[in-house]
């Protein structure tokens, strides 16, 4: 599940700063400076990393407001080029329970971390959610770099991990099912994936080509055919390689995966 908050930059926010058994409800702006939450008080206090424990946003969704509390912070030292601040976060459903926020991601952390939405204000989401391992990939919509379409890399990443091979948020792929991830710029590199076989090249709408479906039981390719006519003669090993891929320049990133046979029924 695709956990996402979209918060404007100094949205002045209800909060609560809990500091043992006292309650303080406060009045402050909090904005995102580079990568990392801060939070600047009326008082003229300004509050960051660990000092962001224990508070309490009420986060207003459009819809209804949404009471998220900070529980921890961390940083992911994995990320290129430099680390990444976390969040643990806890959020209260309409019924009044209280959960996490966020589901456990492959290490077992269950955390969140804020970007740049490139309006002038940040998201928030999961690492755990495909968006959040895309960024941890290295592909990070705020950065620039000569040549390089990081948003579109994004887009097209998010499709690929989710096997949404029509870019229409209809996901074909399960829990569990092991890729291989690499792209045309160098950020991430093909390296050896035993067993696998080229799957699709993917661009910011989608599957550019497909040579064969991730999960056979999911959709086949005589479906993909039927639901997205733009895919028609790019279906197949023969017309879906990665030598032609690597020479359209919509195709941004690639994927290898496991050829599976449909069950019988």
């Amino acid at each position: 599940m695709r956990k996402l908050f979209l918060i404007a930059s100094g949205l002045i926010l209800a909060l609560a700063l809990e500091r043992g058994q006292r309650v303080l409800a406060l009045e402050g702006q909090i904005r995102l400076e580079e990568t990392e939450l801060v939070l600047r008080l009326g008082d003229g206090r300004v509050l960051r990393r660990d000092g962001l424990i224990g508070l309490k946003l009420i986060l207003g969704s459009g819809q209804q407001d949404v009471e998220v509390r900070i529980d921890g912070f961390e940083e992911d030292r994995t990320v290129l080029r430099a680390p990444l601040p976390l969040y643990r976060m806890s959020v209260r459903q309409a019924d009044g329970s209280v959960g996490d926020l966020c589901h456990a991601d492959p290490s077992g952390r269950r955390a969140a971390f804020a970007f740049p939405d490139g309006n002038g204000g940040f998201n928030l989401t999961c690492t755990s959610g495909a968006e959040g391992k895309c960024v941890l990939f290295g592909y990070r919509p705020w950065e620039t770099k000569e040549g390089v379409p990081m948003r579109d890399l994004l887009q097209a990443c998010i499709h690929l991990l989710r096997a949404d091979y029509g870019g229409d948020d209809r996901p074909s792929t399960r829990n569990g099912t092991l890729i291989n991830l690499y792209d045309r710029f160098g950020i991430q590199d093909p390296g050896t994936a035993a067993g696998m076989e080229f799957e699709a090249a993917w661009g910011a709408e989608g599957a550019v080509c497909v040579a064969h479906p991730r999960i056979s039981d999911a959709i086949t390719l005589d479906q993909l055919a039927e639901r997205y006519p733009r895919l028609k003669g790019r279906l197949g090993p023969e017309a879906c390689s990665e030598g032609a891929m690597r020479a359209d320049p919509r195709a941004l990133i690639f994927n290898q995966s496991v050829v599976t046979a449909p069950l019988r029924k």
